[in-house]
Order: C-alpha cells, then sequence, then structure tokens
C-alpha cells in the first residue's frame, strides 16, 4: 500500500520547477531537485537562507515580502533573480504563502518558475493554440463536410458544409444519429462496421452514395480517423469527412455508357454502310455513279453521327439534323426550304433513320425535283398528332417542273419506303403528284422521341 505521504513527497521533490519550505527569517527548512541544483544546496537544504540566494538586497526583499503575507496580501508571479552556484543570474516568477501552526510557528511555502522556460511554455501554448485556431478554421471553412461521433454513432460536432450539403438545419444535426440522416437504409449495417474499424486506425478515400434530406443521392470520398485521448490514448470520437464527388462519378458512369454506346454504333454503322454499299451498287448505271452515290451517302451518314458525337448521343433537335442534311445541298440555302410544326429533340436511331431519308429527298430534289429550277420550294412540316400518338414528318415540293412515276425505282426509293420506316417502326407514303413530289413519314412518338431507350 503507497501511503498519501509518500506521494506528496515524491511530487515535492519530482516537480519541474523549484519548491522550498523556509522558516520566516529565510532559512531553508527543504528544498527540492530543481531548486537544489539551481542555488547549489546540499540534499536535506538545512543551514542554507534563501535570502543569500536572491541577487541585490535579498535580506531586505524577503523579509518585506513575509510582512506582505503576514498581512494576508498575495504575493503571486513575482519576478526576482536568483543568484546560482555557478555565478550566473537565473530570472524566476515567485509564488508564495504563510502557513501558520497550530503551536504557534509560521513557515513559509514557495515556488519557483524560471522565466525562460516560462517564455517556452508560453511560447508553446501560443503556437498550440494558433495551430488549432487554423485547423478550426480549416474544418469550419472547407467545402468537405466534416463531422465527428461518438461510438453510437451520434453526432458531437458539424461544419457548415455538413449541414449544407446535406440540406439539414444544425439543431436537427446535434446529438442525432448520423446513419440515421444520411445513410441509406441497406447500408447501416456497412457504415456501422466502418466505424468499428475507424476507431482503430483511419480509412482513406472509400467511396459511398448518401442521401440528403430531400431524399435526393450523391456520391462521396469518405475518409475515416480516430480521434484519441491525448494522456491514456483511448478513441473518445471518430470524424469523418466527406468529399462530393457525384459530378465525377456521374461522369464516369456516363463514360461506361458512351463506351458501349460507341461498340453498339459502331456494329450499326458498319450494318447500314455494308447495306448503302450493297443497295448503291445493285441500282448504279456505272462505277462512278455508285462512287458519287455512296460517298454521298456515306458524308450524310457521317454529318448526323457528327451531330450525336457533339452531343454525347443524347439525341439531336430536328431542326438542326434537317439544316444539315438539307440547306448545304441548295445555293440559296434556307431561303428555299420552309420548316415548321413539332420540332423535337429526336433520339440517336431516328436520327440516323431521318438524316439519310432526308439526305435522299433532299439530293432529289435538287436533282430532278423543286430545287432543280429557280422558283422551286420546298415545305417541310413535322406535326405531333395527339389522337394517335405518332409523329410525322412532310415533305411538300412546289414550284418545280413537272413530276411523274419513275420507270425505275432505285436506292433512294428504297430508303424513303422501306429502309427509312421500318427502322422507327413505322410507315411512310410516297407520291409523284403532277406539281411536286410529296412523302409523308409516321411513326409512333415513343420510336422518336428523346428519352426511349435505345
Amino acid at each position: 500500500m503507497i501511503h498519501t505521504g509518500t506521494i506528496e513527497a515524491d511530487l515535492f521533490e519530482l516537480a519541474p520547477c523549484g519548491l522550498a519550505v523556509v522558516a520566516p527569517n529565510g532559512a531553508f527548512l527543504s528544498a527540492n531537485r530543481q531548486l537544489r541544483a539551481w542555488v547549489g544546496l546540499c540534499a536535506g537544504a538545512r543551514g542554507g537562507n534563501l535570502a543569500s540566494c536572491l541577487a541585490g538586497d535579498g535580506q531586505e526583499f524577503f523579509a518585506s515580502l513575509v510582512e506582505s503575507l503576514r498581512q494576508d496580501e498575495p504575493v503571486e508571479e513575482v519576478f526576482v533573480l536568483l543568484q546560482r552556484s555557478n555565478g550566473a543570474i537565473l530570472p524566476v516568477y515567485l509564488n508564495a504563502v504563510l502557513r501558520r501552526r497550530p503551536s504557534g510557528g509560521e513557515t513559509v511555502h514557495l515556488s519557483f518558475v524560471s522565466a525562460w522556460r516560462r517564455t517556452e511554455y508560453e511560447a508553446e501554448l501560443r503556437r498550440g493554440k494558433s495551430a488549432a485556431e487554423q485547423l478550426a478554421a480549416i474544418v469550419a471553412h472547407s467545402s468537405d463536410a466534416i463531422v465527428s461521433v461518438d461510438g453510437n454513432g451520434r453526432i458531437l460536432n458539424a461544419n457548415a458544409a455538413f449541414t449544407e450539403i446535406f440540406q439539414f438545419e444544425r439543431a436537427e444535426v446535434m446529438g442525432a444519429r448520423l446513419a440515421d440522416l444520411i445513410v441509406p437504409e441497406g447500408f447501416r449495417q456497412q457504415f456501422a462496421d466502418k466505424l468499428a474499424r475507424a476507431a482503430q486506425r483511419p480509412i482513406k478515400g472509400e467511396l459511398v452514395r448518401r442521401k440528403r434530406k430531400d431524399g435526393a443521392s450523391l456520391d462521396f470520398s469518405l475518409s475515416l480517423a480516430p480521434i484519441r485521448d491525448e494522456r491514456t490514448g483511448e478513441t473518445v470520437a471518430i470524424s469523418a469527412s466527406y468529399r462530393d464527388v457525384t459530378t465525377l462519378t456521374r461522369a464516369a458512369e456516363h463514360i461506361e455508357f458512351l463506351l458501349r454506346e460507341v461498340n453498339h454504333r459502331s456494329k450499326n454503322m458498319l450494318a447500314v454502310v455494308q447495306a448503302v454499299a450493297r443497295q448503291t451498287a445493285r441500282f448504279a448505271e456505272s462505277p462512278e455513279a455508285f462512287t458519287d452515290g455512296f460517298m454521298a451517302r456515306l458524308a450524310a451518314i457521317g454529318a448526323s453521327h457528327d451531330m450525336l458525337v457533339s452531343r454525347d448521343w443524347r439525341g439531336v433537335a430536328i431542326s438542326e439534323l434537317t439544316r444539315i442534311q438539307c440547306c448545304e445541298l441548295v445555293d440559296s440555302g434556307e431561303s428555299r426550304l420552309s420548316v415548321a410544326g413539332d420540332l423535337i429533340e429526336i433520339n440517336p436511331r431516328a436520327a440516323e433513320c431521318y438524316g439519310l431519308a432526308l439526305h435522299e429527298l433532299a439530293t432529289n430534289a435538287v436533282k430532278y425535283g423543286a430545287w432543280s429550277t429557280p422558283d422551286g420550294r420546298v415545305e417541310l412540316e413535322f406535326a405531333l398528332e395527339e389522337e394517335t400518338g405518332a409523329y410525322r414528318l412532310t415533305w411538300r415540293e412546289r414550284g418545280g417542273p413537272s413530276v411523274n412515276a419513275p420507270e425505275r425505282t432505285g436506292f433512294g426509293f428504297s430508303v424513303l419506303t422501306r429502309t427509312a420506316p421500318q427502322s422507327i417502326q413505322g410507315e411512310s407514303q410516297l407520291d409523284f403528284l403532277p406539281d411536286g413530289l410529296s412523302y409523308s413519314l409516321r411513326a409512333p412518338l415513343a420510336e422518336v422521341a428523346m428519352g426511349r431507350s435505345d
């Protein structure tokens, strides 16, 4: 069993400052190891006098100090100079109290703190305080959501970014279970396991999905770390830092989608090119005619694909597709083409179909139809039929030469009457009217409009 007196004696002897008990005349009754080393006293400290250890008129100073103590005046943080045993001067801060024994005697208890060491301590405290303030500012103003929780996952503190990102009021956050606020129900056990691991060692940069107050899901890079007690080393809390990477994960998902789409589209493109080549060769009257027709159709397909690629395969506006496929083939451009109606965004498959059909119509108009004469015009209308749920394209030529049905049909006829309508589950009608060619293409809106899974 360790006696209290033994503990007190050890604390007195091993204290990092100077400690002493002296008589009212300054005679040392006891002094600890630190003070003995400073002033050159032997163990036990009997026979020495404190007044002789003070630089200047130590006797007068000590007498006035004792008198102040007898008047119950505090003696705290008094700056004095100790005369060291090697002749050097040591600046110290002195504190003293007067103790009266029941028998009537008095003793003075003193402590001496090195001014140099105190300056070092104060500088260290200032540095520590400054570092803590800087860290607090970093956490407070960080764009990452930072929160600390206890061992049960209840929130102890959270920065402004946390409440802003997850859309909670601070009063809703403090003391609440973090998992209940932001962790989707299916991931709560996984989160509890993470907290248990984080109590032992840090976890860095794990990708997780969390929910906002409104239920919206966001992706985060989550880092967890234990907060330990400086004295015991035990984990008293866990910090969690959430960095919003939703934009990055969505971009990665879109890139993955695009890669699959490119693979799918490449196969489709090869099939289309093969079909165009076969059909163009079948109807071509000469190698030169095949080359001209094939290259023109490849250019039309390429123009549609350029538009799709520029929009990340998210579809195209039918008005822009019309301009690309038609207006560049006629000298006076849009002045000889009127476009009206419901100009919607169409999906990639429909864009390929409409692009090829418009190219064939425009090419025919330039060679044989309305655009082969100076005054010929084309009226193009897109209409959404509310009753049938169909989307209709109507091409009508006016002011051109007289039109007669061809004796022999070619590849363009095949595209307009078979390939185009079949690609979008639709139907078409091609009429060679005396005053100009007329063509309509109807298909279910679901097969044409953007938003259809293609």
